[in-house]
């Protein structure tokens, strides 16, 4: 049997004791993930030239603020008629 990888939290882990109970298995705590660093400011120059490079190759007009992001509607869920698509993906592949 190939080995099996779960995740989570020991919480969210041992939920499922009962599933392994008599089985063998190994158990490898993570790092806790680095809080993200803020970029030095030769990254952030890179990022603006990069910035400037798009507008002026024409590749874009201009580039969304935040804010813009923000009051987008184009982003809203449409409601569409049937079954999910990644229903129908796991149905057709059985």
């Amino acid at each position: 049997m190939d080995p099996r990888i779960i995740e989570g939290t020991w919480e969210q882990v041992a939920r499922r004791a009962r599933e392994f109970a008599g089985r063998r298995i190994r158990v490898t705590v993570l790092d806790e993930p680095e809080a993200p660093v803020d970029p030095t400011p030769r990254e952030r120059s890179l990022e603006e030239a990069y910035k400037r490079d798009l507008i002026a190759s024409g590749l874009v007009d201009r580039l969304p603020s935040s804010l813009d992001a923000a009051e987008d509607e184009d982003d809203a869920p449409i409601a569409v008629p049937g079954e999910p698509v990644s229903e129908t993906i796991l149905r057709e592949r059985r």
